[in-house]
């Protein structure tokens, strides 16, 4: 079975990234693994791809190779910094050159000269499209217009549009030239929209090269800014073929089409990242008359790339030496995060006898770091946070057009800056990177997932936190619920790996994330209930691994390729 899998992110493999580094530093390295990786999905596309390839799956990834990325620091007195840089030239010089060039016409009859590039993952291989007039940036936005473009959100608008449409109709050429008939194209979120040929007007739409392919829609994100709908002026410009779009029932005929939807009803497969995702989707009113045919296959992570080898013996491991084991890696980490970061000279012995809590997500306001900013702000609060003897490693991706994450990290930086106590205690992570961040999950005591209610689709980072024994600190979202078992919420003998941040109306808030701090540090205080929520930490590593995820992915291929290709219209039962 041949599998091809699109998206507009797939990070970039350690070993190449460590060539970088051997070659060139340390910021560089870092630059361009933040060039592939926005959020979790990059890690996540290239973990499946690997793990796929590890199990016999001839699977091969398309995505984009992009010129520039964001970097963001920290500063001491309370600013942030936002800065665009070039990564292209550097890059190129670590992939393989294929030789191909591929003229890919773009919907406004323009051709996007496209070179192609090869990077080996694992026993995979991820080609990359280099067009640097299209592809410049990932996710774009008003902040990478031109100079004094009249029009920057309509700039930004049309940069998506054409980055949409050559990484999708530039997978379905580059299949092509390579002879790769897909018995399955895997479309990772709605910007992978172009990559179904049927669906676009041009000379893919009827190309018997792909008359048996089967088409899948992979979600990753249940908020609405990754549902767009379309005005019919946009779907003439863009060619797109609606004859089998229907409307939600009871919406009426307005000329709009919910693209999730139109992907949803022309492909043989769908599938959330986590089994609440799933229902998410399911229950959103677009799609509720498509609910049968949404399933869940819950990400992982791969093991080989996010534990640190030593926890493979753990399970042979006294108490005392799981947690001398333990204390050794977190001490490694503060050592680690103080030479990296440039923190005072003192700062690594003030903190030593802490626990450390990684809160590293995607900065935006339904991952809600602004209960930390509250935390910051409320003096009671505060002393509650500060007497609970836990160090906090803060880091994650701010979108260069987010306005209210850049506003909660500036009003939070601000707090901080002027408070010495905090600056100990909370530690921000310039350009937090996919090529950094498994020195931080090697270390640390415990991770924060925190979103509010049905807003997270999977979440990875807690992931990573368990397979190195790490405890979880979270809101019941996402992929939580299958791994984390809450202290207070035991059934039948199991042992907690986690605190509950509880849900007060649908959004966790600060007393809870105070409570949940306070349960943890009681634990860090009792030697045998703390190895023993290691080691249900370290026991869910079944759950989290890609692997698991791979053969469920496994099972729904073989299932989708029984399939009839078809376009179909919801049911009307």
């Amino acid at each position: 079975m041949k599998i091809l899998e699109v998206a507009m992110e797939i990070a970039l493999p350690p070993p190449l990234l460590d060539d970088v580094f051997k070659r060139y530093g340390f910021r560089p390295a870092r630059d361009i693994a933040m060039s592939t990786s926005v959020g979790g999905i990059g890690p996540l596309l290239r973990e499946r791809l690997m793990a796929q390839a590890d199990e016999g799956i001839e699977a091969i990834g398309v995505t984009l190779l992009y010129q520039t990325t964001w970097i963001q620091s920290w500063f001491s007195w309370g600013q942030m910094h936002l800065e665009k840089r070039e990564v292209g030239i550097t890059l190129r010089q670590f992939l393989k050159d294929t030789g191909l060039e591929l003229p890919i016409p773009l919907f406004d009859g323009a051709i996007a000269t496209t070179h192609v590039w090869e990077a080996t993952y694992g026993k995979a291989r991820v080609y990359f499209l280099d067009c640097p007039s299209v592809a410049d940036v990932v996710y774009p936005s008003e902040e990478d217009a031109p100079s004094k473009h009249p029009n920057p959100g309509a700039w930004s608008e049309d940069a998506r549009f054409r980055q949409s449409w050559l990484v999708g109709r530039g997978a379905l050429a580059l299949a092509k030239v390579l002879g790769f008939c897909p018995d399955i194209i895997v479309q990772s979120e709605t910007p992978t929209f172009f990559a179904h040929h049927r669906l676009v007007k041009d000379t893919f739409q009827q190309d018997s090269f792909f008359a048996n392919t089967r088409y899948i829609f992979n979600d990753h994100t249940p908020m609405e800014y990754a549902h767009p709908v379309w005005p019919k002026k946009t779907l003439e410009m863009l060619n797109i073929d609606t004859s089998n779009y229907r409307p939600p029932p009871g919406s009426g005929e307005h000329g709009e089409v919910d693209v999730t939807r139109l992907l949803i009803s022309t492909v043989e497969g769908v599938f959330g990242v986590a089994k609440k995702h799933g229902q998410v989707m399911r229950a959103m009113p677009s799609l509720k008359d498509y609910a049968d045919k949404i399933e869940s296959i819950t990400n992982g992570v791969h093991v080989g790339i996010w534990q640190d080898p030593v926890y493979q013996k753990a399970a042979t491991l006294s108490d005392a030496d799981l947690l001398k084991l333990k204390l050794s890696k977190r001490e490694e980490l503060l050592d680690w995060v103080w030479r990296h970061y440039g923190l005072w000279h003192t700062w690594k012995e003030q903190v030593a006898d802490k626990g450390v809590v990684l809160w590293t997500r995607r900065i935006t306001g339904y991952k809600r770091i602004d209960l930390l900013d509250a935390l910051c702000k409320d003096p009671a609060a505060k002393r509650q946070f500060i007497d609970s003897n836990l160090v906090l490693l803060v880091g994650g991706r701010i979108h260069q057009h987010d306005d209210q994450a850049q506003t909660m990290i500036y009003n939070l930086l601000d707090v901080i800056s002027q408070d010495r106590d905090l600056q100990e205690r909370i530690v921000f992570l310039d350009n937090f990177n996919v090529w950094m961040a498994p020195h931080l999950f090697h270390g640390t005591d415990a991770a924060i997932m925190l979103a509010d209610d049905g807003r997270e689709a999977s979440a990875t980072g807690f992931m990573k936190a368990q397979i190195n024994g790490g405890l979880i600190i979270a809101s019941d979202d996402g992929a939580i619920p299958e791994s984390v078992i809450f202290q207070g919420r035991e059934e039948n003998g199991q042992t907690a790996n986690g605190f509950e941040v509880p849900y007060v109306q649908g959004h966790p808030r600060m007393d809870g994330l105070l409570r949940a701090f306070k349960q943890f540090q009681a634990i860090l205080k009792e030697p045998p209930k703390h190895a023993a929520m290691i080691r249900a930490a370290l026991a869910a590593e079944g759950q989290v691994n890609v692997r698991r995820t791979v053969l469920e992915t496994q099972q729904f291929y073989q299932k989708i390729d029984s399939a009839q290709p078809t376009a179909t219209s919801p049911s009307t039962s």
